[in-house]
């Protein structure tokens, strides 16, 4: 059975790991669990309960408290204009937590019909309700423990392209309380509260848990889910977990030139950490093949590579990926087959040296008397030479393969967990490709009509360098009798003695773009797709009203396995 049988994403977060979560946003955003009037906000004694709280909110001058108004009791005196009383008050929330069917965190009251029913969750709050009375001393405050349970369903909330968690209250009971009026008026306040507003906010850093191991930076593209139908239940609440199941709606990456893709000036020095805890995950995720192949492509298609250089062979080159097959094994592998590097532009300037060649020359001599002609004197004449092809660099062949080649590479590599240790950057948790060498390259194919084309090139050449080179006809009359024609250019003046695409590829081959590309494509593929699947650490989630400092989760553990359907992450949440 795998995780993704039904879907392309898998989600799934356990309730002990939810706590974990919960008690992290307690005390770095405590005014979201403390409510009260004038008086506990401006001096934060008296409390019910101490608040504990971390020194960033203090440093930021975040309030503890959330100002609320006081209540106001009406007085009515004999001829007199109506008055009120008020009264400071503090409400707390201090402590919180979710249980997930079957349930094995706290025991429900009877009251809500335990044991929970399948596919719903059980909510435990800790309040505290105190009350200044003026008449009494100077600061003394009435204080009332209760303990609230709820049972509740969930959903999954779309929103401007974004999913979070939902949760429902179903049912409310606060144990032990009486009268019973009061209890029930409570219970109602509490429901509306805890709907609208505690169990909202508890529920934000446990969407961006769970939707930010499959979400990358918006700079870096779009990985946009939509939530499966095909399921019963989505989210299923079952096994103590949360489990959302979830397809790919769009997947557009962007992966910049730049050897950092998060945007951020700096470098991470990779680590490997091991796993302190046993048990259960807290977070477990899967990202199915047929998705993963999905992700090849987009990945595929964000590689560029450009290069140029002077010599006897002249380039300009520049190349993009296309094509091959993505395929996933048991023993945690990934192989690459057959992936097309596709030239774009491929323009060489081949430097052809031609043994030199001389015409003309020597003497001619008339020695008197013949006796067929009347020349009254005898001498020689010293006939002009004229050599061809004397430099090094005779000519050069411009020839444009763009288009016209084909080179096809095959990898193998492992998917590992890595701890970025950042040097002016935050640490982050990197789900890296980590590429086995060697890469098996090969350079497969040229056109046909690259043979006539370069014949065409040479012979085109060699008649402008002679009928520009000064020379008489004759002489050039000459050089081109004892060049022959272009197949005997080629074959011995040139040693071309087989094909001539063999030949330009032997030629290719001796210039250097091969290894700086598969250099290019190592560091493509290790470092630059990390940069998009990464988890910083701590997890930041911020404020929606960007007023309060963002909650700061940490990340002990993120760990990668691979098998031939799916690719798993598990991950634990720091204390």
């Amino acid at each position: 059975m795998t995780f993704t049988q039904n879907s392309e994403i898998y989600v799934a977060l356990q309730d002990i790991g939810i706590n974990r979560l919960i008690k992290h946003v307690m005390v770095q955003q405590p005014s979201l669990f403390n409510y009260g009037s004038v008086l506990p906000v401006t001096n934060p004694q008296p409390v019910c309960k101490e608040i504990i709280t971390v020194p960033q909110v203090v440093q930021a001058k975040n309030p503890l408290i959330t100002l609320m108004d006081p209540f106001m009791i009406p007085i009515f005196y004999e001829q007199e204009e109506q008055k009120s009383i008020r009264l400071d008050y503090i409400v707390q929330v201090t402590n919180g937590e979710i249980d997930l069917f079957p349930g094995n965190i706290f025991s429900l009251p009877p009251e809500l019909n335990p044991p929970l029913k399948d596919q719903q969750l059980a909510v435990y709050l800790e309040v505290y309700a105190g009350l200044i009375c003026q008449k009494r001393k100077e600061g003394e405050l009435s204080c009332l423990r209760l303990n609230l349970f709820s049972t509740c369903n969930c959903g999954i909330n779309t929103k401007q392209g974004s999913q979070t968690i939902s949760i429902n209250v179903l049912g409310i009971e606060i144990p032990e309380f009486k009268p019973e009026g009061m209890e029930s008026m409570i219970e109602c306040i509490s429901l509306l509260y805890l709907n609208n507003w505690i169990i909202p906010k508890m529920l934000d850093p446990i969407s961006a848990f769970i939707f930010n191991v499959i979400k990358i930076p918006h700079e870096l593209g779009n990985l946009r889910l939509l939530a499966s139908s095909t399921v019963p239940h989505n989210p299923a609440v079952e096994d103590n977990q949360i489990k959302m199941f979830a397809n790919f709606e769009e997947i557009n990456l962007n992966l910049p030139p730049s050897s950092s893709g998060n945007g951020n000036t700096g470098t991470v020095t990779r680590t490997t950490r091991s796993r302190n805890r046993e048990g259960a995950f807290d977070l477990t995720a899967a990202v199915s093949t047929g998705a993963l192949k999905d992700i090849y492509t987009a990945i595929v298609k964000g590689f560029r590579f450009s290069k140029s250089g002077t010599g006897n062979v002249g380039y300009e080159v520049s190349a993009h990926l296309e094509g091959g097959s993505l395929e996933m094994r048991d023993d945690g592998t990934i192989v690459i087959k057959e992936l097309d590097i596709k030239w774009d532009r491929f323009k060489l300037d081949i430097v052809i040296d031609i043994p030199k060649q001389c015409v003309g020359g020597g003497k001619i001599c008339v020695l008197p008397p013949f006796p067929s002609c009347n020349v009254p004197c005898g001498g020689c004449v010293t006939l002009p030479s004229y050599c061809f092809f004397e430099g090094s660099k005779d000519i050069t062949i411009p020839i444009d393969l763009s288009g016209l080649i084909t080179s096809e590479v095959t990898l193998g590599a492992r998917v590992e967990a890595f701890y970025g240790i950042g040097s002016g950057i935050p640490n982050r948790w990197q789900i890296a490709i980590v590429p086995t060498l060697p890469f098996d390259l090969e350079v497969i194919d040229i056109a046909d009509s690259v043979g006539d084309l370069f014949k065409s090139l040479v012979q085109g050449k060699i008649n402008s360098f002679l009928e520009t080179c000064g020379a008489p006809e004759s002489a050039v009359a000459l050089v081109k009798g004892i060049l022959g024609d272009i197949d005997n250019i080629i074959r011995n003046i040139l040693d071309i003695t087989d094909d001539i695409g063999e030949w330009l590829i032997d030629k290719i081959s001796q210039i250097e773009i091969f290894q700086p590309l598969l250099n290019d494509l190592y560091d493509y593929i290790a470092f630059k797709i990390p940069a998009v699947f990464e988890i910083e650490d701590p997890l930041k989630v911020p404020d929606l009203d960007g007023i309060l400092v963002p909650v700061k989760i940490p990340v002990e553990f993120i760990g990668v396995s691979v098998n031939s359907h799916e690719i798993v992450i598990e991950g634990d949440v720091g204390n």
